[in-house]
């Protein structure tokens, strides 16, 4: 790796050839600016190099070509063709010759060469029409999902602007019955809370838990029951006034109808007796 001094010795040589004999612009001279001018100098260095050996092979060429016209030349000589020989078609005619071949990039201007570029350019005309075709196709194709994707967002649009105007009507309402639903629950929860304690409180009392709500409706429930069986058990002693002649017979029935009523009674004034407690 060369030295940052080697660096500098470089740079000012490259800079007197650049600038040639001419004064050199002042510098400052750090690590930074040489090594960026030193940079500077390999590239241009090998640019030129390049340069020159494009000039050289450019040169080679003039000269091969320059030596194939002279040959041709005579070769047109000796058959008695010259340029100032032509006619002015024959003149345009190798001026169109001349000015196809260049177009064509032709190394030479034999038919085979013509032909064969002329078959090139037919071959990339065929292609660029595939292309321009493709393109239309894929242009077209572009075009209708473009067409239906503004569809779909102006329809997208017109819903947003819907539920929007639905927000701002239903908005009051909505937020009542969300306040309304916060009230619900805090109250929800103070009865439950008011639930537990009355009872905590009932236990704490010891009161009796044949008397809580479900107890009391099995018994009114039981007690429905009764009082159907005391309709039925009337019902059965109103047909005993229609009893036969039988006297005896009719007082022992009357007389366990009774029996059973009174208890049924008695069983059911208990249960009132219990409900009111």
């Amino acid at each position: 790796m060369a030295s940052l001094q080697d660096k500098h010795r470089k740079v000012r040589y490259w800079l007197e050839q650049m600038f040639e004999g001419e004064t050199v612009p002042q510098y400052e001279v750090n690590e930074t600016t040489i090594t960026v001018l030193y940079d500077l100098a390999c590239k241009n260095e090998a640019v030129n190099k390049d340069t020159r050996l494009l000039l050289e092979d450019l040169g080679q060429k003039a000269e091969e070509y320059n030596a194939e016209a002279r040959r041709l030349s005579r070769t047109l000589r000796s058959v008695g063709l010259t340029p100032e020989s032509l006619t002015k078609t024959g003149t345009t005619a190798l001026s169109t010759l001349v000015g196809t071949a260049q177009t064509l990039e032709l190394k030479n201007t034999s038919t085979t060469s013509y032909l064969l570029a002329m078959k090139d350019i037919s071959q990339t005309a065929l292609d660029v029409e595939d292309s321009r075709r493709e393109e239309q196709h894929l242009s077209k194709e572009l075009l209708r999902k473009t067409t239906t994707a503004m569809a779909h967002l102006n329809a997208i649009q017109r819903d947003e602007e819907s539920l929007d105007q639905r927000e701002k009507m239903n908005g009051p309402d909505l937020e009542k019955k969300a306040q309304t639903a916060v009230f619900l629950q805090n109250k929800a929860a103070e009865y439950r809370n008011s639930l537990r304690q009355l009872r905590g409180q009932l236990e704490d009392s010891g009161v009796d838990s044949s008397l809580y709500h479900h107890k009391l409706v099995n018994q009114a429930e039981e007690l429905d029951k009764k009082r159907e069986k005391i309709a039925d058990l009337k019902a059965q002693l109103d047909s005993y006034h229609s009893l036969p002649p039988d006297i005896s017979l009719a007082r022992v029935k009357i007389e366990e109808a009774k029996r059973e009523l009174a208890g049924l009674e008695e069983e059911i004034n208990r249960k009132l007796e219990m409900m009111t407690l």
